[in-house]
């Protein structure tokens, strides 16, 4: 039995970072995304925490272009 997956944006902040991964390739989104486990800890390379500059948890699907500290990924 398979667990479903949340609905993530796929414009996810170049500057979230996971234990699990290393970046966030817009190119390869689907495979990225499908590597995030549900126990994946998560950080921003702006301030290195769990939390980024806005003083918010980072995560996948809340490090997106609503955030004021987000960096769309690189083409």
């Amino acid at each position: 039995m398979s667990i479903p997956q949340p609905e993530i944006d796929s414009k996810v902040c170049q500057c979230l970072r996971t234990k699990t991964i290393y970046g966030n390739f817009a190119a390869d989104f689907e495979t990225w995304q499908d590597g995030v486990a549900s126990s994946a800890a998560f950080w921003c390379l702006k301030t290195m925490g769990p939390a980024g500059p806005d003083e918010h948890f980072v995560h996948i699907g809340q490090c997106t272009p609503e955030r004021r500290c987000y960096e769309a990924p690189l083409d």
